[in-house]
């Protein structure tokens, strides 16, 4: 879909529509690209680098409205699925056990040992809390709070 083919005012209502902001940018330097203004002149305008603007410009003649959202598959994939969060969450549930008998909730020093003695990972101290945090532990006695979910 060329830039010419489409019209200012669908642009302009696609634009008032759109709530989420990466596309709202997305959509405005096409609206501006539309309306005449050079791609430099675009760029800032927008406070923008300049190969952003032949960037968007590119792949929205190539895919229409719908290339202006991002590509599914991006960025760093988790080391741990979903089975093995649901194996720490249930490690966590139950606890460690005592020689005495009793059981304590875990720290965040149990939780790391627990995934690199099960799963091979190393992660920091601050990353397993991040990861214990998605998976709604506590962090102060770290018991499972409630089910987590992706």
């Amino acid at each position: 879909m060329l830039l010419k083919e489409i019209s200012v005012n669908e642009l302009e209502t696609k634009y008032k529509k759109e709530k989420d902001r990466k596309i709202k940018q997305r959509l405005h330097i096409i609206l501006l690209l539309r309306e005449g203004w050079t791609q430099r002149e675009v760029a800032k305008m927008i406070h923008i680098s300049n190969g952003i603007v032949p960037f968007w410009k590119a792949r929205f003649e190539s895919g229409g409205f719908a290339s202006l959202q991002d590509k599914e598959g991006r960025g760093i994939k988790p080391k741990l699925d979903e089975e093995e969060l649901s194996m720490l969450g249930s490690a966590i549930e139950e606890g460690i056990l005592l020689e005495d008998g009793y059981r304590r909730g875990y720290k965040t020093k149990d939780a790391i040992e627990f995934i690199n003695s099960n799963f091979g990972i190393g992660y920091t101290p601050r990353h397993c809390q991040r990861i214990l945090q998605w998976i709604n532990c506590s962090l102060g006695t770290l018991k499972k709070t409630r089910e987590f979910g992706r």
